[in-house]
């Protein structure tokens, strides 16, 4: 009897952040498309600012800091990645394009009959629209597609029809920005094996097919940027990004009291709350900070702290809103606003929407996956998780049984981080 089971892939999410890098090694079962998580590490994040490479020798030290954790946890390696990208550059538009369908099947008297052909082709038309010279498209996210009279169909294979037409969402980046981003993995001996806007990403971890279908905005507040995506009727209606998130707010705080980025990090953490309507509600704490010069300390408390807290939140969510006002009626998202990413861990923050959207809100987890099961996998790791989802549609993820077959990522942390001593010896 021949045996049909597929063999299991090792994948690799990898959330290039501007506060944080975050890798996770997925074992993936394509005989019942399911997960499990079997590696998972975490660094600072150095070498970006607000999404984009400004310095790829520091980003590649971050990125593999966070591949060194994630390899503990397991004996397989990994020769490349799946990436997430973010930053204002993140442009995206809609497109359609119009395709004769000319093949026909033995009966030709009726018209011809649709294959995934011809839904290649008129996605290959749709992208061809003039982008820019500087830019490149990173996704073209089919909407609706029409076969001859009938409209809105939502899988056309199968149909008989003489024409066929896509309506699509294209997503593009600038050039030079994807390359930096690419080269800094690259430089770690690993291959991209695929680029996903950082907002989708999370979407696939957190969004159910409902929530997509009712209508929802998923609101993804990072270290650097704040990534939105718009979803209706299962479709993305919008996706961008805003370059104000959670380490503007840190350092409001710390240039407000006089206090270093990691004070003002562990006190937003910790005492803050995105509304002060809630903390009016809660005994006031006492807060006592060191100064930028480590011996004076600072007092206040967790209400003043709140108040510094709260006006970069509503300036941040009013931004957003302004952003999805001009795609969308944020009424008709029947799903209501999901928070998601390290910033939705900030205290208060759902009541901090009320006032700016004036919708229901939730804080969106990343759904379980088997493995690590005591790890908390909280918002955070929304964008890494989602990768996962993204990396099993690639099958240049290959995998590397024993660290002992030829050249590993162990082998080449060693090299790199060896090639940076003897510069200095």
């Amino acid at each position: 009897m021949v045996n049909t089971m597929s063999e299991n892939r090792i994948i690799c999410g990898l959330d290039i952040g501007t506060t944080k890098i975050c890798a996770i090694i997925g074992e993936y079962n394509p005989d019942n498309n399911s997960y499990k998580i079997i590696g998972i590490g975490k660094s600072p994040s150095h070498g970006l600012r607000k999404g984009i490479v400004i310095d790829i020798e520091k980003t590649t030290k971050s990125i593999l800091e966070a591949l060194r954790k994630a390899q503990k946890h397991t004996e397989h390696t990994i020769t490349g990645v799946t990436i997430g990208i973010t930053g204002n550059h993140i442009r995206s538009l809609n497109s359609n394009s119009t395709i004769t369908i000319s093949h026909k099947g033995d009966d030709v008297i009726h018209d011809a009959e649709i294959d995934e052909s011809d839904i290649e082709r008129a996605l290959d038309a749709v992208k061809s629209i003039h982008v820019g010279v500087d830019r490149e498209v990173i996704h073209t996210l089919p909407q609706k597609y029409f076969v001859d009279n009938q409209k809105e169909i939502d899988n056309p294979v199968g149909m008989s029809g003489n024409k066929l037409t896509i309506n699509a969402l294209i997503i593009t980046a600038t050039i030079n920005n994807v390359k930096n981003l690419v080269r800094s993995v690259q430089a770690t001996g690993l291959n991209v094996n695929g680029i996903v806007l950082e907002s989708l990403s999370s979407a696939e971890a957190v969004l159910t097919k409902d929530q997509k279908e009712l209508g929802v905005a998923l609101i993804d507040i990072g270290g650097g940027t704040t990534d939105i995506t718009v979803y209706q009727d299962g479709d993305v209606k919008y996706a961008g990004v805003i370059e104000y998130a959670g380490s503007i707010i840190t350092r409001d705080i710390a240039s407000l009291i006089q206090t270093s980025f990691i004070e003002a990090e562990r006190i937003k953490t910790k005492y803050a709350c995105a509304s002060t309507s809630l903390s009016n509600k809660n005994e006031k704490v006492d807060i006592t900070v060191k100064s930028l010069n480590g011996k004076d300390e600072i007092k206040l408390n967790s209400h003043q702290l709140s108040l510094y807290v709260e006006a970069r939140i509503e300036e941040i969510l009013t931004l957003s809103k302004t952003e999805i006002e001009k795609y969308i009626d944020i009424k008709k998202l029947s799903g209501g606003v999901i928070f998601t990413g390290g910033g939705a861990l900030l205290k208060g923050l759902n009541e901090a929407n009320k006032k700016i959207f004036g919708v229901q809100s939730q804080i969106g987890y990343p759904n379980r996956l088997l493995g690590l099961e005591n790890k908390d996998l909280n918002p955070e790791y929304s964008t890494a998780i989602g990768l996962l989802h993204w990396a099993k549609k690639d099958k240049r993820n290959q995998v590397i049984r024993s660290l002992k077959a030829g050249i590993t990522i162990w082998d080449k942390i060693i090299d790199f981080f060896t090639n940076i001593i003897q510069q200095f010896f």
